[in-house]
């Protein structure tokens, strides 16, 4: 049995399950954290998550083994996430929040810190979708430029505008919606 990458692409576009599960294993938290990123609700990105693999799992046949899986699975997800915005339904998720049982030393630097995280991700949130996409995918693993134009069918530099102009306009929400909020550079190109 072929286990390089090459092989793998191969048997999973014949529709081996444990071949996916091989190429898709290392891109789980990605996939999470750009549904994350999209709908600004962690239950919903969970959801999202999960469709995507079950997506791509059914749609092996059309997958090209000659293509790189990630740019293909992630472009998955984000048809899901970009579906999923659109409509409303959603968003009257509530997403329940449990606090940190444990305040030992740096517990509270941690409860700051995911405080911080939470204000972004709900300042990227009220950005119109298409910039929500940019910079989700741009700071997903320091994706490049050419994957995230065969994720989004877009050009690079109509991307490379819309994580510049989507930086600008997630500062701003930021500084409107938490006015008090500490912020460096690494939050805003981080985010």
């Amino acid at each position: 049995m072929d286990n390089s990458d090459d092989g793998l692409r191969r048997r999973f576009q014949a529709g081996d399950r444990l071949a996916f599960a091989a190429l898709a294993a290392p891109h789980l938290d990605t996939l999470f954290t750009l549904a994350l990123r999209m709908t600004g609700n962690k239950i919903e990105a969970e959801d999202l998550a999960q469709d995507a693999l079950v997506r791509a799992l059914q749609n092996h046949s059309a997958y090209d083994p000659t293509r790189p899986f990630r740019p293909w699975l992630l472009t998955v997800a984000a048809n899901l996430c970009r579906d999923r915005v659109r409509s409303t339904w959603w968003q009257r998720v509530v997403e329940l929040v449990h606090p940190p049982a444990d305040l030992s030393h740096g517990a509270e630097d941690r409860v700051l810190d995911d405080e911080r995280d939470a204000c972004v991700r709900r300042a990227l949130a009220t950005l119109p979708t298409m910039y929500r996409e940019a910079l989700s995918l741009y700071h997903l693993d320091d994706m490049s430029y050419a994957e995230m134009v065969v994720i989004t069918g877009t050009s690079e530099a109509a991307l490379k505008q819309r994580v510049r102009r989507g930086g600008q306009m997630l500062e701003s929400a930021l500084r409107r919606l938490y006015p008090n909020l500490v912020l460096d550079r690494t939050v805003i190109e981080g985010s």
